[in-house]
């Protein structure tokens, strides 16, 4: 009796295996739908699934810094867009926030208790 054929990676599996990865499918989903046990997806895409998720992030923070850099008003994107771009931007990657500061002190004595 013989066990099931060894698999054989092509680039279509490859290239499935990483947008999937890209897209953040867990490793588990992956397997089952390429066909394999998770075992042999690490030992056949270890490539993919270590660098699939990183390449999307930094296509995805290209975009973002395009647009937070105005470079994508060339492009057809609003001044708003950018705005919010750089917004954002700047919030994750530069450690900026917004910060609103309520006074709880109270300055007058209308709150205190008449005698």
């Amino acid at each position: 009796m013989a066990g099931k054929p060894a698999h054989v990676p092509t680039p279509e599996s490859r290239a499935e295996v990483a947008a999937l990865c890209a897209y953040g499918v867990p490793h588990d989903e992956i397997s089952i739908y390429i066909g394999v046990t998770a075992k042999t997806l690490r030992r056949w895409y270890k490539d993919e699934l270590a660098t699939a998720k990183i390449k999307a992030h930094a296509q995805v923070r290209k975009y973002l810094f395009q647009g937070a850099s105005g470079a994508l008003v060339a492009k057809g994107a609003t001044h708003a867009d950018c705005l919010r771009a750089a917004m954002f931007y700047g919030k994750t990657q530069m450690g900026m926030r917004e910060v609103t500061e309520i006074d709880h002190t109270n300055t007058d004595d209308s709150m205190t208790p008449k005698p």
